[in-house]
């Protein structure tokens, strides 16, 4: 059974701040290549196991770039209900959380070097069983969307 997006998608900007994250684990990755080409290369050992570690950098960077990051976000999508508000993520292992309003004890954003470079928010639903995070909102609209889910928090506490 395919599971339907749901009515709210991330902001288009997480994809560069999700491309610079990615970058950075490359990079990290490339060094270590090099270190090894270079260790290799000093105590005479084939520079075969060098090429290993430089084609493993490179599948790694066609993966993230080439399919994580566009099937990531066409598979990211949110919603908040009245009663509760529902979050699906994952790209192969796909899932889909509802956290119900009158579970919520706290809403916080938070915000990065990467995000206020593109000027979004992560915004943090906590629950007595844990922590669940919408990873991009437009910074614009982070302080509304919060208060908005405290209020229908109010609401559903006063229901019962």
């Amino acid at each position: 059974m395919e599971l339907k997006n749901l009515e709210k998608k991330l902001p288009e900007r997480i994809k560069a701040v999700w491309r610079i994250s990615y970058m950075f684990s490359a990079l990290i990755f490339f060094l270590l290549s090099t270190g090894l080409l270079i260790l290799l290369y000093v105590t005479e050992v084939s520079l075969w196991w060098s090429l290993i570690g430089f084609g493993f950098t490179v599948c790694y960077i066609v993966l993230a770039f080439g399919f994580v990051i566009p099937f990531r976000y066409k598979r990211w999508s949110y919603q908040i209900r009245h009663e509760e508000i529902e979050i699906q993520r994952g790209i192969i292992f796909r899932s889909r959380t509802l956290i119900p309003m009158i579970r919520i004890q706290h809403v916080e954003t938070t915000q990065g070097p990467l995000l206020r470079k593109e000027k979004l928010m992560a915004l943090q639903i906590t629950t007595a069983a844990g922590s669940h995070t919408i990873e991009a909102v437009d910074a614009k609209e982070a302080d509304t969307l919060r208060y908005h889910i405290l209020e229908l928090v109010k609401v559903a506490k006063e229901d019962v």
